[in-house]
């Protein structure tokens, strides 16, 4: 799940344990959990889960998008069941627990919502599991992002693109969508959809995410980089390669 261009990899994630969990019957056994959705102005909208389930199916939706619900407070047990390989590609787990991001959420929209134009937090890379209905993604590479003020000055340079080409996806249940480092991305609900998705740095990209904190001068994530890198070369020296990647 590691490239330099968006991918959708059809049906990939149909095996992993947290595909039926985002069942609508395994969801609405968790239905009364407090959970806080926008409204189409990006208002926040306190409600039971079961409102935002019922969302996603109603025939004229409300606007309601539950995006940045985070899998930690929700329901840990979700996270254990994206299989181990999948949750090692991001390093920054290694890190103690008060400088380790928590980059996993939990995702349930009805038809028309959908996230705009954005580059994902701090240049990392993504994967995004659809339980169930249909979203259309679009894809600017980085130097079409940098453009778009969306990247620094400096940070988009030639990989991924040429700046013009567009990368247009739709992804369907069991689908798994990957979002390199540095690609501009909007994302559209062309049905209700429930979905998990997760953030990392690695081998893969840990250049570009580089790159990005040290034009934005920040000295302390580029510290942070340097000694998860180190600890990664040292596994893959120890056990000749198979450090999470």
């Amino acid at each position: 799940m590691c490239a330099d261009r968006p991918a959708v990899l059809r049906g990939a994630g149909r095996d992993w344990p947290v595909y039926a969990a985002l069942g609508e019957a395994r969801l609405r056994e968790l239905e009364d959990r407090p959970v806080v959705a926008e409204d189409a102005g990006g208002r926040p909208v306190p409600l039971a889960l079961r409102e935002i389930l019922d969302e996603s199916r109603a025939e004229r939706p409300r606007g309601l998008y539950l995006r940045d619900q985070l899998v930690s407070e929700f329901e840990p047990s979700l996270w254990n069941l994206v299989p181990r390989e999948v949750r090692r590609l991001n390093w920054l787990l290694a890190l103690p627990g008060d400088v380790r991001p928590d980059w996993a959420w939990l995702m349930i929209g009805g038809a028309g919502t959908g996230s705009p134009l954005h580059v994902d937090t701090m240049a990392s890379s993504a994967w995004n599991l659809l339980g169930s209905g249909r979203k259309r993604w679009t894809f600017h590479p980085p130097g079409r992002a940098e453009e778009l003020r969306l990247l620094p000055p400096g940070c988009g340079g030639p990989p991924g693109g040429d700046g013009t080409d567009v990368v247009t996806l739709v992804q369907e249940p069991g689908d798994v969508v990957v979002t390199p480092s540095g690609w501009a991305h909007e994302v559209h609900n062309l049905t209700g959809t429930v979905s998990v998705t997760a953030n990392f740095v690695n081998r893969s990209n840990v250049g570009f995410v580089r790159r990005y904190f040290e034009i934005l001068e920040d000295r302390a994530n580029l510290d942070l980089l340097t000694a998860v890198g180190t600890t990664f070369d040292r596994l893959d020296g120890v056990t000749g390669g198979s450090g999470a990647r």
